[in-house]
């Protein structure tokens, strides 16, 4: 028993030994693979935005109403209108105003169904043609709602209840809509024997687009002047006091397409304009979501060294452009593509470059660069960049290797690992990844 257990002894020593050893190896070894995350490098463009409050100008002028009473309006804002045009018509009391609006909903939907009475015999009708424009009002519909075109969304919803009564008439599910036409002239007749004859209509006397909001701006500043505002008279007009309209207007109508989109700038900020030639992004972050195009027509300057002001065309119209005035506006003066860079992966650190003299010899450079971490296998290289847009929080970086403020010759690629987090980087470290962020 002695020898056996002095035997086991002697044989668990060496194993303990061998472990303590490996243990304190890993340890040592440990440390050398520190952890990195990565991402690949990726392409993307920005647009450099000048923001600024803008003043419109448009061709308007006012439409009133001297007559009094109470108003249906034949049309919904941003609406275009004929010179001659019934933009209103004048009724005595509210109710009499509401139950004729009834009444031209009844003479559309009458005429409607008349119309589908005369399709119930047509040969090869289009089933799919059919469905397409079911598709398109439910479409129609949701985009109108969130837009808040109301009007505009009524109208979806006719067309969707049309397209629905043409498919039974197709298909032979119904024979005809006689029985719902007699009961839709029966309504009409009701209607029209408990309302009083209108008081008269409001003509439109040019054409254009009508709105019933108005501001007190209409003539705040001559329309053909526009494009040669000085920033003096920009800054006077925004600093206005807002005046009223007359009592009688009940809308204006817009009757030149193209409307003035006028921005003070700082000459630094005017300078960014000095090669843009054709058109630019606009955006109106408390109006609106959408984004529009306009064209820059002239830069306004006091001087060499004075603020100026910026003049763009615009063309689009819709409900809320027909209602601003003075309102802060966002304009891309600028596109820029490159890598992508979060300014917490960039370092600095030494890069070469070997050149030839012409005489069979080479020299050799050294300089202190910025650049990222980028890892191939286990080992990190580290990269040249050259900036071509910042921000405060990203950089562009371009993808040139030809680009000459680049003096290695070679930069980040297309989906290169760039080391986003760790520590005590440097070239031809031997790191663990961690993690790829795709």
């Amino acid at each position: 028993m002695k020898k056996s257990s002095l035997k086991f002894r002697y044989m668990i020593i060496p194993v303990a030994i061998a472990v303590l050893l490996i243990y304190f190896g890993v340890s040592m070894i440990a440390p050398s693979f520190s952890m990195v995350y990565v991402e690949p490098a990726r392409e993307e463009t920005v647009s450099k935005t000048l923001s600024t409050r803008a003043y419109i100008i448009r061709n308007e002028s006012y439409v009133v109403n001297n007559t009094g009473g109470v108003l249906y309006y034949n049309f919904d804002d941003a609406s275009a209108v004929e010179k001659g045009g019934v933009i209103a018509g004048i009724y005595e009391n509210e109710t009499d105003a509401i139950n004729f609006n009834k009444i031209n909903k009844l003479n559309t939907k009458i005429e409607n169904l008349k119309k589908l009475n005369s399709m119930s015999e047509v040969i090869g009708a289009s089933l799919e043609s059919i469905n397409k424009s079911l598709n398109s009002s439910i479409h129609s519909f949701i985009s109108d709602v969130d837009s808040n075109r109301f009007g505009n969304a009524e109208k979806s919803v006719d067309d969707f209840l049309y397209s629905i009564n043409e498919k039974q008439i197709i298909t032979g599910k119904i024979n005809n809509f006689d029985s719902k036409i007699k009961e839709l002239e029966n309504e009409k007749i009701i209607l029209e024997q408990s309302i009083k004859p209108s008081l008269g209509q409001i003509v439109a006397d040019r054409a254009g687009v009508f709105t019933s909001h108005t501001d007190g701006c209409e003539e705040s500043f001559e329309y053909a002047q526009a494009q040669h505002i000085s920033y003096q008279e920009l800054s006077a007009l925004q600093s206005a006091e807002k005046s009223e309209p007359p009592k009688n207007v009940i809308g204006k109508i817009i009757s030149d397409v193209n409307w003035f989109i006028c921005c003070p700038v700082s000459a630094t900020e005017a300078a960014e304009f000095d090669e843009i030639s054709g058109t630019v992004s606009i955006g109106i972050p408390y109006a609106s979501t959408e984004h529009f195009n306009a064209r820059l027509v002239s830069v306004n300057k006091e001087g060499q060294t004075g603020n100026a002001v910026v003049v763009l065309e615009c063309k689009s119209m819709d409900a809320t452009l027909a209602k601003i005035r003075n309102e802060q506006i966002n304009i891309s003066v600028k596109e820029y593509s490159g890598i992508k860079i979060e300014k917490s992966a960039i370092h600095r650190d030494k890069v070469t470059r070997t050149t030839d003299n012409g005489d069979g010899t080479s020299r050799t450079e050294e300089r202190v660069v910025d650049g990222v971490y980028i890892l191939y296998g286990n080992e990190l290289k580290f990269k040249e960049i050259v900036s071509i847009y910042e921000t405060d929080d990203y950089v562009i970086c371009s993808k040139d290797n030809e680009n000459e403020k680049l003096f290695s010759g070679n930069t980040v690629k297309l989906y290169d690992k760039i080391v986003t987090e760790g520590t005590d980087l440097y070239a031809g470290k031997i790191v663990k990844q961690s993690t790829e962020i795709e």
